[in-house]
């Protein structure tokens, strides 16, 4: 039996067979995520790409915790590794080349959209309400911190 893709449900099949043939350059996408959320959004930028995310997650079926990291890694959103796991808390270690060139408070409102989508995903599986936090240090490294509220 034919396993179903994980995306199906956000784009139809064609697209995201043709989509994932082609390569293309990251600077537009990134100016989506940097520019125009940000105009578009402004002070409500990270309420809504949480919100937005956690819609999105929930269409992503997983099977485990760990069933988030492909499809992260198939829409571009960053290499997604699994740190911890218990029943109340998961946490993922999430990174991309490129969040070196952004500032700490650009990530923690872009990457709203991350930590929305590990929520929904999670919530979704676990069918129990999933509250996901970023934390950024110094060094840029981001942890998403999703809690089971139980």
């Amino acid at each position: 039996m034919k396993e179903k893709d994980q995306l199906a449900a956000l784009l139809p099949a064609q697209t995201i067979l043709y989509a994932e043939r082609m390569s293309m350059p990251y600077l537009g996408y990134h100016l989506l995520r940097e520019t125009l959320t940000n105009a578009l959004l402004g002070d409500s930028e990270s309420p809504i790409l949480y919100w937005l995310g956690k819609e999105i997650g929930r269409q992503i079926h997983i099977e485990s915790e760990a069933g988030i990291i492909h499809p992260f890694m198939r829409l571009g959103l960053g290499q997604l590794d699994l740190v911890t796991s218990s029943d109340a808390e998961t946490t993922y270690k999430l990174s991309h080349s490129i969040y070196q060139y952004q500032s700490a408070e650009r990530l923690c409102r872009t990457l709203s959209l991350e930590a929305g989508i590990i929520a929904g995903a999670l919530e979704t599986w676990r069918q129990t309400e999933v509250v996901a936090k970023l934390e950024i240090d110094t060094s840029h490294t981001i942890q998403i911190i999703a809690r089971s509220k139980k």
